[in-house]
């Protein structure tokens, strides 16, 4: 059933749906320079996406909820296992769902966190491959 899934999965990279209803990317994965500081480079592990207070992190593909971390300042993250590969969704705040929960492609998962300070709304989406971090930009359109 896992190696059906991960095949599906596969099948799909380049058109699986965004993890959020619309926005845009602020920080792409892997090493780039740092946006403020010259000279320094940063090595992202996902993409960072910007998107508007209030909106909600979307499963990019049928799954089953593999695990809620507890982050810093009491945001979550949910880990959703699509056979072999893992999809993350980190800096959210009220979540829809738990652990073992089997969830559906653009299901709502949870609310993304707004900071209060610079109001901004960022979801951090991560992509593995069994523990192989994969870019998550080459899997959604």
């Amino acid at each position: 059933e896992a190696k059906a899934l991960a095949s599906k999965f596969e099948q799909n990279k380049g058109k699986l749906p965004w993890p959020v209803e619309n926005g845009l990317v602020v920080r792409r994965y892997g090493t780039q320079p740092h946006p403020t500081l010259r000279g320094i480079t940063i090595q992202s592990t996902g993409l960072h996406i910007a998107t508007d207070k209030g909106k909600k992190a979307r499963s990019i593909f049928n799954g089953k909820v593999l695990a809620i971390q507890l982050l810093s300042g009491g945001k979550k993250a949910v880990l959703i296992q699509h056979g072999n590969y893992i999809t993350t969704y980190k800096n959210l705040d009220n979540l829809y769902v738990k652990k073992d929960d089997i969830v559906k492609t653009g299901q709502e998962i949870g609310q993304i966190f707004t900071d209060k300070v610079t109001g901004k709304t960022i979801l951090v989406f991560v992509l593995f491959k069994n523990t192989q971090r994969q870019n998550p930009a080459s899997w959604i359109l």
